[in-house]
């Protein structure tokens, strides 16, 4: 844990899933200095929180997206859509077009069903095709639903050529958390089978993807013994393997890799608290003691099942053998798969614990936002808290009335040249109709970004061309405009600011949010889980291609502190 991270768990005084943005880059510098050449393609779904993606951006990676959604995050990064590639095999038809009109021109494959579809709907675009692997060796095999037989990438690339596609490329995933060398070697051995055939058909890939993988070093198996994965190992093969490909290639391809787990799961830890420690006996008479967290199996440690996440008690340090008891660790839910798999030895925690402790759940910072639920048995996704980095200090906070000539200069910069600037006045009366829902996101003493919102009738919008003239009654809460500051953009500061107001309108009981998304940013909003609505009908004052759009506001998380305060 560096000293960053153990920094920001204790000044955390609520319930926070907390990245150190520092220690991610580190970690994908020590990864390109390994790798050197190789093309870092982040893997999205380990850790889809925008500013861990636009510090990975930044330092140079590109991205491994699996679905439109995904690459619109990307995308939001600033990163050019040549370094991003869809690496999802199953895709519907709809989605490769999507992709292919966000500008993606590289896709996975396994199939000639999806290279026909992508013919069909990505006309000329690159495919790569993955080669199944056992899986052995890895905590997750991912062995079965994705991936085919050598005999089938060549006839998968082969169809691809016939269709006019790139056949661009083979990639494999040896399995998440693989904990040996020798899935790397058969991987490379694979590889270079195909890789023979397909030049005697006279196809000659540009790149081999080498997958995910890459393990993070902070776990502790199911039974509670420490996973100390072959790192320098796995580097050397991975070295060995390009080698022998570029070898027996016409031309050398280049190398791509797409590590998730590895760069941020080490980074990244729960501020959690005590429930209760308990002590009763189970149908076979013999007593047992039971930790349970704020954070489980449904909003945060999905993975729990399978790994231990170490544990720290900051208000119980250095306690002794005599002063501690062996529990099984479970989450807050009403559902028994919220536990650590309690068939092996029990973790050992002290004695004293006692509820509201708080808890420091380590390695923690892989899939944690992503697999979250959104309120199973009403715990709410964890706020995020982001230190390190070059992400400005920031605060958000109620506008006060000397900010609207800066909110103004703000949102002319943007809407004055589409011609849809509204001017200050227009711009103060919506945020008198509601000032409870409208702030601006303050760098210093620099007004950076702001967002107005206000209850509206759905499916209805403001009118751009006069100033508000009442406040409406309504569950639904439309967000009429949020700009950031245009040399901060790409830092996650809008995400920030989107929660911020999604976390108000939750506590408000606010049904919806809704929006009309101008200037081609429907895929953005898209990104944040909102949803085209049918039946509204907008003016051309807002310009071409706008689009009516909502996202259900649909838990509560009462009590949370609010982000950005």
């Amino acid at each position: 844990m560096t000293a960053a991270l153990r920094a920001a768990l204790a000044a955390a005084t609520e319930d926070a899933l907390v990245y150190d943005l520092d220690g991610i880059a580190a970690r994908y510098d020590a990864l390109t200095a390994e790798l050197p050449g190789v093309d870092v393609r982040f893997a999205m779904k380990a850790c889809p929180v925008e500013e861990v993606l636009a510090r990975l951006a930044g330092r140079g990676a590109g991205f491994d997206a699996a679905s439109p959604q995904e690459i619109v995050r990307a995308l939001a990064t600033g990163v050019p859509a040549h370094r991003v590639h869809y690496g999802n095999t199953v895709k519907s038809d709809r989605d490769i077009a999507q992709a292919y009109r966000l500008g993606v021109r590289d896709f996975a494959t396994d199939s000639v069903e999806d290279v026909t579809a992508l013919a069909g709907h990505a006309p000329g675009a690159r495919v790569f095709c993955r080669l199944a692997t056992s899986g052995e060796g890895a905590l997750w095999g991912l062995s079965r639903k994705f991936g085919c037989s050598a005999d089938d990438a060549v006839r998968v690339l082969t169809a691809a050529r016939d269709a006019g596609l790139v056949p661009a490329g083979l990639s494999v995933h040896v399995g998440s958390q693989q904990m040996t060398a020798e899935a790397w070697r058969q991987a490379f051995t694979s590889l270079a089978e195909v890789l023979t055939a397909l030049h005697g058909r006279g196809i000659v890939p540009d790149h081999v993807n080498l997958g995910g993988g890459l393990p993070a070093l902070g776990y502790a198996d199911r039974r509670g013994e420490r996973l100390d994965p072959p790192l320098d190992k796995i580097f050397a093969v991975l070295r060995e393997g390009m080698e022998r490909l570029t070898a027996l290639s016409p031309r050398p391809p280049a190398f791509v890799i797409e590590p998730g787990r590895h760069l941020v799961a080490d980074h990244g830890a729960v501020r959690a608290h005590v429930s209760r420690l308990t002590s009763r006996r189970g149908p076979d008479g013999e007593p047992e003691h039971w930790l349970y967290l704020s954070c489980g199996k449904f909003n945060g440690l999905y993975e729990m099942d399978q790994v231990r996440y170490p544990l720290v008690f900051p208000s119980h340090p250095d306690v002794a053998d005599a002063g501690l008891v062996p529990v099984v660790v479970a989450g807050p839910t009403c559902d028994s798969d919220d536990a650590y798999a309690h068939e092996h030895p029990r973790v050992r925690v002290p004695r004293a614990v006692a509820s509201g402790d708080p808890v420091w759940v380590l390695s923690a910072g892989a899939y944690a936002a992503s697999y979250t639920t959104e309120g199973f048995n009403g715990f709410g996704p964890l706020p995020r808290v982001c230190v390190g980095g070059d992400t400005p200090e920031v605060r958000v906070r109620a506008i006060a009335e000397d900010d609207w000539p800066r909110i103004a200069a703000l949102e002319a910069g943007v809407y004055a040249p589409a011609s849809l600037s509204e001017g200050v006045e227009a711009l103060r009366s919506r945020g008198r109709a509601s000032p409870e829902t409208c702030f601006v996101l303050e760098t210093g003493d620099r007004v950076a970004g702001y967002v107005l919102a206000l209850p509206y009738p759905r499916l209805r919008y403001p009118d751009l061309t006069r100033p508000e003239e009442r406040a409406y009654d309504s569950r639904n809460l439309h967000l009429h405009d949020l700009v950031i500051a245009d040399d901060l953009r790409g830092r996650g500061l809008g995400g920030r600011l989107l929660r911020h107001l999604t976390l108000v309108a939750r506590r408000s009981s606010y049904e919806r949010i809704s929006l009309v998304a101008v200037g081609g940013t429907a895929g953005f909003w898209a990104g944040h889980g909102y949803r085209p609505e049918p039946g509204a009908e907008l003016p051309a004052g807002y310009g071409d291609g706008a689009v009516y759009m909502s996202c259900p506001v649909q838990y509560d998380r009462s009590g949370g502190p609010e982000e950005g305060s």
